[in-house]
């Protein structure tokens, strides 16, 4: 009961959070879910400070070892006593029963479902969001900072010299004894690759069953670590392989290849859309016939350029056509398609 009795002084903290765009709805089951250290804490905070004094809340924090003590008996016996209106499981799993309470909160870092709840997905910061933490008035200096910092929330508060070493406690802290088979995994951001092939490398420096390896991979899909995208026309073909955090290759490796990096980003702004990938490159998205070309750098003759060898290669249903860069401008048209060149600043607050 110690432990209960510890959780439920500390569950309501007088911190200040930042919005994100996701709006929770009080209803009497919730269950969020998203990647480790993707916000859920601080969002749901905020949250609860809105619809309930700090005395009806009981949050117990299964990532904290002080829970391992707690049991569903001793749970339920607190919450009959004190009149608790919601208690949150923050990083629960189905090994753990759920009590009975008014409103029932969940947090889970795997991409599961629960019947009769209502459903809510966190990812890390999109670029509109990154702004608020940012705080900066001009949105060049915000956007590169952006591009330094990657999109996790805890990153723009570190000190520069400490980032790298912080990402990768977050991501040691994620996949614990995994870690190091996520981050070759990681190498080949950018890349296409099929699992098969990423097994084979793999396992040449670490004992891993291909069964193991699959599932891990799958499971890192499942829950938004990685984005493994098709080949428009070629789904059963190799993958693009894109991952929750963009500066994630620079962090791990000495190499650094912005274009892929670039790339990355530009994918996480549209993720939530059914994305391909194009050879020898571009993101199509087919629902809106839209054809997205990350190109960081280059003049209006270069990019014409690879917009022409992009289209004589895919024969694709086209009404507009965007082109993402870290500071060109303008318009023009193919045929009677419109092809807008904008810095990845503006199209990220303005995309549709």
């Amino acid at each position: 009961m110690k432990a209960i009795e510890y959780f439920y002084e500390n569950s309501v903290t007088k911190h200040t959070f930042l919005p994100r765009k996701l709006d929770l709805t009080l209803r009497e089951k919730m269950l969020l879910t998203g990647p480790k250290f993707c916000g859920k804490y601080a969002l749901l905070q905020s949250f609860i400070r809105t619809y309930f004094d700090q005395k009806e809340v009981l949050w117990i924090d299964f990532d904290d070892v002080r829970a391992n003590s707690v049991t569903l008996d001793s749970v339920q016996s607190f919450i009959n006593k004190n009149a608790i209106a919601a208690i949150v499981l923050y990083g629960w799993n189905d090994h753990i029963p759920l009590p009975n309470t008014q409103y029932l909160i969940i947090a889970s870092h795997e991409n599961i479902s629960i019947e009769g709840f209502t459903h809510y997905q966190l990812n890390n910061l999109d670029f509109e969001e990154y702004l608020l933490f940012e705080k900066k008035t001009d949105i060049k200096i915000a956007f590169n900072n952006f591009l330094k910092n990657g999109n996790y929330p805890e990153l723009s508060k570190i000190d520069d010299f400490k980032k790298d070493k912080y990402f990768q406690n977050l991501l040691y802290l994620t996949f614990k004894e995994d870690f190091e088979i996520f981050k070759e995994i990681a190498y080949y951001q950018g890349y296409t690759s099929s699992v098969y092939f990423l097994f084979n490398r793999i396992k040449e420096r670490y004992r891993i069953s291909k069964d193991r390896f699959y599932a891990l991979f799958e499971s890192w899909q499942k829950n938004g670590y990685i984005y493994a995208i098709d080949k428009y026309g070629a789904t059963r073909g190799a993958k693009k392989l894109f991952f929750h955090d963009f500066t994630i290759k620079s962090r791990l490796f000495t190499q650094k290849e912005f274009p892929k990096s670039f790339e990355n980003m530009v994918f996480l702004e549209i993720a939530d859309k059914k994305v391909y990938y194009l050879e020898p490159m571009g993101l199509y998205i087919p629902d809106e016939e839209r054809l997205i070309l990350p190109i960081p750098f280059g003049n209006e003759i270069r990019i014409q350029e690879k917009i022409d060898q992009i289209l004589k290669r895919n024969k694709i249903a086209l009404k507009k056509i965007e082109v993402i860069t870290i500071g060109s401008s303008f318009r023009y048209s193919v045929g009677d398609i419109p092809c807008e060149i904008l810095p990845f600043y503006a199209w990220a607050v303005g995309k549709e």
